[in-house]
């Protein structure tokens, strides 16, 4: 996991290095490019962890009231 992240981190320099090399229209479209793929590689990351759920179960009336009595 942290190999990929640094390699991830690496890459994204890299890009942004090159494009600001090339011109400012660029360095935005790279910047553009590489906030897509970060957002990409979060949501593909937690996409298969099934283990929790996600959606709780909700509590009935007397389960709040038992709980504000324990408290």
């Amino acid at each position: 996991m942290r190999l990929s992240v640094v390699l991830l981190l690496l890459s994204l320099a890299g890009v942004l290095g090159g494009a600001a090399l090339i011109g400012l229209w660029a360095l935005g479209v790279a910047i553009i490019a590489d906030s897509v793929a970060v957002g990409a590689y979060a949501l593909l990351r937690d996409y298969g962890d099934r283990s929790r759920p996600s959606v709780h179960e909700v509590p009935t009336l007397s389960q709040v009231l038992e709980r504000a009595r324990a408290s």
